[in-house]
């Protein structure tokens, strides 16, 4: 669709959209003078800064657009970041006003078998988890558009940052205490995960969310291997994927064979992610994948001490033995894991701007949706990045 052109074809759209109630729009027709204002981007930042509407609905609107303003009873308020198989929104349960998080299968993935059973494992998952240190999955849901079925999943919805991006906004380590708190809330989810039989098989920095009172939340079971599954072995045997992980995190028995690891493999990421936040690197840097896997199989990363010598050794034995390259020399659970660190672990509060994470976090988010719809021959694309424009334009305005 054709962006809007008029300051009346804008509130048109904002009235169709369903996104306000009549008496809101009038409301603020009358009392903000709306009609008066010569171009529709003005009208958006006065919404916005009224509090009616988000930057992320503004933007759809500007586009002249409305599909994907509602999923059934969720109303989206905005774009919180991107995953390897689809997206996920703040939005607001209908009619009781709840905030949560909507996991959405991208319209690139809703056709691909392999994909889509993996998201529904990951949600499967999720509802079988409930514990404080893991992000929360309340319910699995399917609607229908004009293009087929949309696949999504409602979440606990959290203000926090992965641990990736929190070592990025303090362009530094973590403290060795702080890091032993962190770590030890993750293997607290993780043991209760293992206890249900599931193995997460893709432990990293990007998949534990910290909020600012410094509590931890284990989050994205994508990749989880559930204790008989058989949905689980077609994925590996059938469609080949039987090598399930993050390169630079990866455990060497995952690494050859995904099928074939035990909850060790979890301690093996889970030191790899100790090792990252006490030294600010991954344990093997190259930029070759294979390289990376061949390093977790046979090599030794620079030493903890070389790289951070204000860790104390005793610390520096536990990521050692967390990341020794034969599972029977690892801890044999997280809840033997959890006696080691918790006399050492100091929880702290952390400082972020979730406001600018989430910007950050919208423009990668658009960059790749932009991305997909030049893959699709989609002529929206060229709207999508003016309208990407129009939203970091409202946000600066905001900020000043």
């Amino acid at each position: 669709m054709a962006p809007t052109q008029t300051t009346h074809d804008f509130l048109n759209l904002v009235k169709r959209s369903g996104l306000l109630s009549h008496q809101q729009i009038n409301t603020a027709i009358e009392q903000g003078g709306l009609e008066r204002l010569s171009a529709p981007l003005d009208v958006a930042d006065a919404l916005v800064e009224r509090g009616l509407l988000t930057r992320y609905q503004v933007k759809r609107l500007l586009e002249g657009r409305r599909r994907g303003l509602f999923l059934e009873n969720y109303k989206i308020l905005e774009i919180l970041g991107c995953g390897g198989m689809g997206y996920l929104y703040a939005a607001e349960e209908l009619p009781t006003g709840w905030k949560v998080a909507v996991k959405v299968l991208s319209d690139r993935h809703r056709h691909d078998k392999g994909r889509l059973t993996r998201f529904q494992l990951e949600a499967e998952a999720g509802l079988k988890l409930i514990h404080p240190n893991i992000l929360r999955t309340r319910a699995i849901k399917r609607t229908e558009d004009i293009y087929g079925s949309i696949h999504f999943m409602v979440l606990e919805l959290v203000q926090g940052v992965s641990l990736f991006e929190l070592l990025s906004i303090r362009k530094r380590t973590l403290h060795w205490r702080q890091a032993c708190d962190v770590i030890l809330q993750a293997a607290n989810g993780l043991h209760y995960a293992h206890e249900q039989g599931l193995v997460h098989r893709d432990v990293k920095p990007e998949n534990l969310l910290i909020r600012a009172d410094g509590t931890i939340k284990v989050l994205d079971f994508g990749l989880a291997m559930i204790r008989g599954s058989e949905a689980e072995f077609s994925i590996a045997t059938i469609m080949g994927q039987n090598c399930l992980g993050t390169a630079d995190y990866i455990a060497p028995e995952q690494s050859l064979d995904s099928l074939e690891v035990d909850r060790r493999a979890d301690i093996y990421s889970l030191g790899c992610t100790f090792y990252f936040l006490v030294t600010g690197r991954p344990p093997f840097t190259d930029k070759s994948n294979a390289k990376k896997l061949l390093g977790h199989r046979q090599l030794q990363p620079p030493r903890v001490s070389e790289l951070n010598p204000k860790c104390p050794r005793q610390v520096v034995k536990i990521i050692e033995k967390m990341m020794a390259k034969k599972p029977s020399h690892r801890f044999a659970s997280c809840h033997q894991l959890k006696r080691y660190l918790a006399p050492l672990a100091e929880r702290q509060p952390v400082k972020f701007d979730f406001q600018a994470v989430l910007a950050r976090r919208a423009k990668i988010a658009e960059r790749r949706l932009a991305s997909e719809s030049v893959l699709r021959g989609d002529s929206r694309s060229r709207v999508s990045r003016m309208a990407t424009d129009v939203q970091e334009s409202l946000a600066r305005d905001n900020s000043t």
